[in-house]
């Protein structure tokens, strides 16, 4: 894995590595396929179309913005599809259980830790066994003399904010190794280290990304019964014996893209560049290349890391995705034609080639299955109201209402869900339900999970706000309490900025502090 030469950006087919699978891709649902042609993708999702924001007036959700650059990790942290075509003959096209999927199907940072040590060496610091490999200069990941990211998955370098993230993992790792971490009964401390990192991880995932995005009565409903809480089996669709190590394409293709309508156009990168673009040609920002030492991340823009700074909020999840990504540099697409140069029509026809069901359809496949919240009142997307809907009547043949009206693109679905249900702050219950039943899943089978070897672990007191005490009093021994883990909406005992203070030595008010202060 480790010679792979893979360009991706979060946007187009990666290349190279074809003949790689760690696992698989799956039909989460037995629906039948919603066709879209390329006429309806460039309508809906093209340069000027329905998900096209303009001027940026799509409103900010309350969620910071690093959390659209966390997703991204971890969405390369457990797909990379090398084989299939943005545009899919059906005459030539492999079944889906043949797609390969070069990530593991588990939250378990192969793309931190590649094959390991003595596999993936080139990951590693050679001069101190056990560490990940940083850069001297502290910005910026550990490269090869021509400039290549020394990581486990190159895409984690096509950008500056996903690049900072992926390094911010390698310093967790490390800071945990050399001050968290003892080597007590023969132990294998680098593994020990690893173990820390991933179960820190997972409940970052479970316990805060998750619970900020996902709809409430969904999270709760889902999460009490992964935990126990519950008696009633989780998950309900994605089955051990069907799903497990997987990764449905309803998932990877449609429900999971909800972080591309988090997207800004502009970001802080820190107090001398306020306002940067995503792919800023000023610094050399298209990808792939050294990190320019002007834009090093200050993590307080981005995440509360900080209780007397407001970092920058993601963008409302909602049909609309910035004008930075509708319109790609050339560079970073490899086309010029403007269609495929918009994101929106891309993800569309990628879910027409892998033949994922309509929205409608997987509503209902949800409903049946025991997510009764879901709601499948015919016109629960108002799509009468959306401006220039009519266009795609226009192409309708025969004329009439365009079918894409009852038979809705997942995506599409998901998106204009999430707005109607909850202003953009949260995904609704079909997208919700899909992110909970695949990571629910992984959590439930894997083996490298602390949901199915250690349910009762939590988080080091050292890196999480039981250093602060923030949200509890003295002597409180609830202070990771499972049932507010999941039903109180402003319990977060440890999240991504906690990591970030963890790693700077500070604390909420911006003070360096030692590892563990008293």
């Amino acid at each position: 894995m480790s010679r792979c030469i893979v360009h991706h950006h979060g946007m187009s087919k990666a290349s190279g590595c074809e003949h790689i699978a760690a696992s698989k891709f799956s039909k989460l649902f037995e629906s039948a396929p919603l066709a879209v042609t390329e006429e309806e993708a460039a309508i809906m999702g093209g340069p000027g179309g329905l998900m096209h924001d303009f001027d940026g007036s799509s409103p900010d959700s309350d969620i910071p913005a690093g959390y659209t650059f966390f997703a991204q990790f971890i969405d390369h942290e457990i797909t990379l599809d090398t084989t299939s075509n943005l545009r899919r003959d059906p005459a030539v096209a492999s079944p889906l259980g043949d797609l390969p999927n070069i990530r593991s199907a588990s939250l378990d940072l192969d793309c931190v830790y590649g094959l390991g040590p003595e596999a993936s060496p080139h990951i590693y610091d050679p001069e101190r066994p056990g560490r990940l490999a940083e850069h001297p200069n502290g910005y910026d990941l550990a490269r090869s003399p021509g400039g290549v990211a020394l990581i486990g998955d190159p895409r984690n370098d096509e950008n500056i904010f996903v690049s900072q993230m992926h390094l911010l993992f390698h310093r967790f790792h490390n800071k945990l190794y050399n001050e968290r971490v003892l080597e007590e009964n023969g132990g294998n401390r680098f593994e020990e280290a690893q173990t820390q990192t991933r179960y820190h991880y997972q409940w970052l995932v479970l316990f805060d990304f998750l619970k900020r995005i996902c709809d409430r009565e969904v999270y709760t409903f889902a999460v009490r019964r992964l935990m126990g809480l519950d008696p009633d089996p989780f998950p309900l669709i994605y089955l051990e014996g069907t799903h497990a190590g997987t990764i449905p394409v309803e998932f990877s293709v449609a429900a999971y893209r909800f972080g591309h309508s988090m997207v800004r156009s502009v970001y802080a990168a820190n107090d001398k560049n306020l306002d940067i673009e995503l792919f800023d040609e000023r610094f050399g920002t298209l990808g792939f290349s050294t990190y320019p030492e002007d834009l090093a991340i200050d993590w307080k823009y981005l995440l509360d890391v900080s209780k007397c700074v407001r970092p920058r909020m993601c963008k409302a999840i909602d049909p609309f995705l910035a004008d930075e990504i509708q319109n790609m540099p050339r560079p970073v697409v490899g086309s010029n034609n403007p269609n495929d140069r918009a994101l929106g029509f891309r993800n569309l026809l990628r879910g027409n080639a892998l033949e994922l069901p309509s929205g409608q359809d997987a509503a209902q496949a949800l409903h049946d299955a025991g997510y009764t919240m879901v709601d499948l009142a015919p016109d629960k997307l108002k799509l009468n109201e959306i401006p220039n809907w009519s266009r795609l009547d226009a192409i309708t043949p025969g004329g009439g209402a365009s079918s894409l009206r009852a038979h809705t693109p997942l995506l599409y679905y998901i998106l204009r869900e999430s707005e109607l249900k909850n202003n953009g702050h949260r995904l609704g219950p079909v997208g919700s339900a899909i992110l909970l039943e695949v990571f629910g899943g992984m959590l439930s089978y894997c083996k490298t999970s602390f949901v199915k070897t250690e349910p009762d672990w939590n988080p080091d007191p050292c890196v999480s706000k039981e250093r602060w005490k923030w949200l509890w009093d003295e002597g409180d021994l609830d202070v990771f309490d499972r049932t507010k883990l999941i039903e109180d909406d402003d319990y977060y005992p440890f999240d991504l900025a906690d990591v970030v203070r963890f790693i700077e030595n500070k604390d909420p008010d911006g003070n360096r502090v030692n590892c563990c202060a008293e």
